[in-house]
């Protein structure tokens, strides 16, 4: 077998993909390998082949479910995760911790944070050694702008109050924060309040090699802020150079983030592959020059390769290149086939022993098969039609070498002389001029091969990679074929031009300011070309991610092509002319739409401290009631997390939703506002609904956005009635006179959905004034469902309206860790005194109420999550071993 760690990493992966699904106990496991491995090596001695490497592979997969069971449940005796749920310590009151910072202070927009190992934690008096890692985050504003500046093996002591577990938002189709920490081995996070609060203990702790690649890092940053002084450069140069050199993306324009993403070329801002590819090429250039000893130039190669990745916060992309890289050294090394698939393999599977968990992050997926498609799809067929062509260009004028190529080629090289003598006439051009424009419109000819060849590998890679993109960030970009095409020289300029500068940078030579005006340059056309090409119409599709079942045609589209042209099978065009039609159901995403026909459907999103409702109608119909949105704190930056793009619209892309047909706004405030402006972007919006308050810069902003989208925009008031599917909606607040000066809780549109016998009160975030109004008028409120006004504040959900609605359902729609102490447990003490059965999404997750008219029923979130078996304790050795 030519590649054979290709299936044995395939078992091991699919091991660490079902071990959610398969897990053992320690003795099943010990007993499932005592079975399989003395059953696979008999039947290979016995010369059963076929079921020998059946039963080895199937070794292999319970290998990678023991291990990713391992990983996720076994942690040492004395980490924090162990005392917390064994009540040692208890997170929630002040800690005093100890321990030594593992990386140095990262610094962001609005503040920075750094991990600290842990080595003791004290509470009421009582010291207890403990282990493990936690985030510590630290804000600036005008109050507090003084940096830690801690560096990496700082001793430290310092108090902490309410260290947090990190937390998903319970929304279907959001990303899993949880699981990307945990595979950072950060269990809790917490706030540092004053940098002055901070304790350096003397010593130090940590490796020097690490220490010493931190200040390197730290240096090259300080020395890219010289060259580019944030605030100066219009077009964020430096931020882009931070991201593209030291993978330091924190300071990047979201405008900026954003053009990248619309152009298909994120991965340049992203250390990756061709970060690590391209300073691997430009070191064996630099010595196919200097011409050292192979074992010289090998090991000088490999370790420029491994401090730059290291130096990059070593990502899954660049550590999969820096290995892939090794491997390929050594191979050469010792004079070994470079199997191109049998070193991914290799790489993979490294990465996988050290981190099963890995298998589920997006950043692996995306490089490992991005590296695949390369080897396996775009090369061969690169090298199969278009490479025979550019090595026959070679030495085109020594007719006497044509013997020596295939018969094709040497057609082709007698066509391009063909084609040279019909454009350079000697007979009409002088020696000097002749020669000059043959040897042009030569070069012009190779260089079309070139691009050619460049078009084959871009071309493969974005249809290859786009059911992925689809799944994890719900955009299919096609114009990234034309704007990778046209980065992809730039790039090659911009990042060996830039680790010089890097270099230069960190002595202050005039050199480095030199090449910083040439680094300018050429990241401003890199900009440009990045710009224009974000802009190109209907090349860039936000859709839903697709089905399973398309994920699997996909996939075996991309191996039968491998396979036929592996073979080098003309059939192979067959399966290559099909990722066009499976590239159009991507795009259009004609998927059913996840409803339930018959039944009213009002689901509350987990949107942290916010409101967002989706209701879904008994025909098909669809309504979105605000959109969550993080609340700006007073004196700190704006808050850089879009609800409405992380939460909102991947809950509705996880329901195959492509279009609303009513957006509803309440009123005006940012936490049920701020996440509508990217719905606008994302859906196709019939209508959009406002009330008849007063109006302000976020609403301005709303209502612009939606003119230039087309959308109507349809004011409400008190006393109008809808009907939609059957279900009546009664608008029951504010009046049409309703004009305060100023946007507050009472300009909420308060609706009461009738179904049958079924009613749904929707109060918006109405505070006491207006529930009094609703009672006084004698509205019709009364309903067996209560989304609870103003996510259970004490200024809301009086006696006399809660009497009158008499609801046996509520729904409160708060934020975990809210810094607003909602709800308030008066109110919680009323509903259950009421009698009313009461749902949280900070404690439930999303939840969803249904009914056909009669019966109703309600779904949680977080009963939909299949929870890993509890920690188990190792002996300390062992538990060192397996973290």
């Amino acid at each position: 077998m030519r590649n054979p760690l290709v299936p044995i990493v395939l078992a091991f992966a699919a091991g660490i993909g079902s071990a959610p699904y398969f897990y053992q106990s320690a003795s099943q496991q010990v007993f499932w390998i005592g079975v399989v491995l003395p059953g696979a090596l008999l039947l290979l001695r016995t010369g059963r082949y076929t079921l020998g490497l059946a039963l080895a592979l199937a070794g292999f997969f319970l290998c990678g479910t023991f291990l990713a069971a391992e990983e996720h449940s076994v942690l040492p005796p004395r980490h924090i995760e162990l005392l917390a749920r064994r009540g040692l310590i208890r997170p929630e009151g002040p800690l005093q911790v100890a321990g030594w910072s593992r990386t140095p202070s990262v610094q962001r927009p609005g503040g920075e944070y750094f991990d600290l190992q842990l080595t003791q934690v004290s509470q009421s008096g009582a010291s207890i050694p403990a282990e493990g890692l936690i985030r510590i985050y630290h804000f600036a504003s005008r109050n507090r702008p003084e940096s830690t500046d801690v560096s990496y093996g700082t001793r430290l002591s310092f108090s902490v109050r309410n260290l947090r577990r990190p937390r998903n938002f319970m929304t279907a189709g959001f990303y899993d924060w949880e699981a990307s920490m945990e595979r950072q081995d950060i269990y809790f996070t917490g706030i540092l309040r004053e940098a002055q609060d901070l304790e350096v203990l003397p010593g130090r702790q940590g490796s020097r090699w690490r220490a010493a690649l931190y200040r390197l890092r730290r240096s090259f940053l300080s020395g890219l802020d010289r060259l580019f002084p944030p605030g100066h450069d219009r077009l964020g140069e430096g931020a882009i150079l931070k991201a593209m050199l030291l993978g330091d993306d924190n300071w990047l324009d979201p405008g900026t983030a954003a053009a990248f993403q619309e152009s298909g070329t994120y991965h340049l801002l992203v250390i990756s592959g061709l970060h690590v590819g391209a300073l691997a090429f430009g070191l064996f250039w630099l010595f196919s020059c200097l011409r050292p000893p192979r074992w010289l130039e090998t090991l000088m190669v490999a370790s420029c390769v491994v401090v730059f990745t290291v130096l990059a916060n070593a990502r899954v992309p660049a550590v999969r290149a820096a290995l892939m890289i090794c491997l390929y050294l050594m191979a050469r090394l010792v004079y070994r086939e470079r199997a191109l698939l049998n070193s991914i393999a290799l790489a993979a599977f490294f990465l996988l022993v050290l981190h099963p968990s890995d298998l589920r992050d997006p950043g692996f997926q995306l490089s490992f098969l991005a590296v695949v498609i390369i080897g396996a799809v775009a090369a061969p067929i690169a090298e199969w039609t278009i490479v025979p062509y550019r090595q026959a260009v070679y030495g085109l004028e020594e007719k006497e070498r044509d013997p020596l190529f295939e018969a094709v080629q040497s057609q082709f090289r007698q066509d391009v002389r063909v084609l040279l003598d019909y454009f350079c006439d000697p007979s009409r051009l002088s020696q000097r001029r002749w020669r000059f424009f043959r040897a042009l419109l030569l070069k012009a000819i190779s260089g079309a091969l070139a691009v050619a060849e460049a078009a084959v590998a871009v071309f493969f890679m974005q249809a290859g990679l786009a059911f992925l993109m689809a799944a994890y960030f719900h955009r299919v970009v096609w114009s990234g074929m034309v704007a990778n095409l046209l980065i992809l020289p730039l790039t090659g300029l911009i990042l060996p031009l830039g680790f010089l500068v890097l270099v230069a940078s960190a002595l202050w030579s005039p050199a480095a300011v030199a090449g910083a005006r040439m680094l300018g340059f050429l990241v401003t056309v890199l900009h440009a070309t990045i710009d224009w090409s974000a802009r190109l119409p209907l090349l860039d599709w936000r859709v839903p991610a697709p089905p399973v079942w398309l994920v699997m045609v996909f996939l075996f589209v991309l191996c039968l092509i491998a396979v036929l042209v592996q073979k080098r099978l003309r059939p192979v065009w067959l399966p290559v002319a099909a990722l066009l039609p499976l590239g159009l159901i991507l795009t259009l995403a004609p998927y059913t739409p996840r409803l339930v026909p018959g039944r009213l459907e009002v689901t509350a999103l987990d949107v942290g401290q916010g409101d967002s409702l989706f209701i879904t109608f008994p025909r098909g119909h669809t309504m979105l009631i605000d959109g969550g949105g993080e609340i700006p704190i007073p004196g700190e930056p704006p808050p850089r997390f879009d609800v409405g793009e992380r939460i909102v619209s991947p809950y509705l892309w996880s329901r195959y939703m492509k279009i609303i047909d009513f957006v509803v706004l309440t009123h005006a405030h940012w936490d049920h506002l701020g996440g509508l402006l990217s719905v606008l972007l994302n859906y196709r919006v019939g209508e959009l609904w406002i009330g008849p308050g007063p109006s302000d810069a976020g609403l301005e902003r709303l209502l612009e956005l939606a003119k230039r989208r087309g959308i109507p925009v349809v004011r409400h008031q008190s006393g109008e009635r809808k009907e939609v599917d059957g279900v009546e909606i009664m608008v029951l607040s504010p009046d049409a006179d309703w004009r305060p000066k100023r946007v507050s809780n009472n300009d909420s549109l308060v609706l009461r959905l009738g179904y049958g016998t079924r009613h749904i009160l929707l109060p918006g975030d109405v505070e006491s004034r207006m529930e009094r109004r609703l009672v006084a008028e004698e509205l019709p409120i009364a309903s067996e469902v209560l989304k609870v006004a103003h996510h259970g504040s004490k200024t809301s959900t009086t006696a006399p309206f809660l009497s009158r609605v008499g609801p046996r359902f509520g729904i409160i729609s708060v934020g975990a860790y809210g810094r607003f102490g909602h709800p308030n447990q008066e109110v919680l003490d009323t509903l259950e005194g009421a009698g009313v059965k009461t749902y949280r999404t900070d404690l439930d997750g999303s939840v969803t109420v249904s009914t056909d008219g009669n019966k109703i029923e309600f779904t949680r979130f977080r009963d939909t999550i299949r929870p890993w078996p509890e920690f188990q304790i190792l002996p300390l050795p062992l538990g060192f071993v397996l973290r």
